[in-house]
């Protein structure tokens, strides 16, 4: 069962990592200040919009 759980994870993990790295810069900005972090979030779902478009495409 942990074998399983642990492919599963693997198979997502950059995944995972890109994710958790724009959350953190996104909580980042905001410490920065409000504005800032508004700004980042725009970003980040423009970045996420397009790169799942991207993936999209290929297959």
């Amino acid at each position: 069962m942990i074998k399983n759980l642990f492919t599963a994870i693997w198979k997502y993990f950059d995944v995972i990592c890109f994710l958790a790295a724009i959350i953190f810069v996104v909580w980042g900005c905001f410490l920065l200040s409000f504005i800032a972090g508004i700004f980042s979030v725009a970003v980040s779902l423009i970045v996420i919009g397009y790169l799942s478009e991207k993936i999209a495409s290929l297959q």
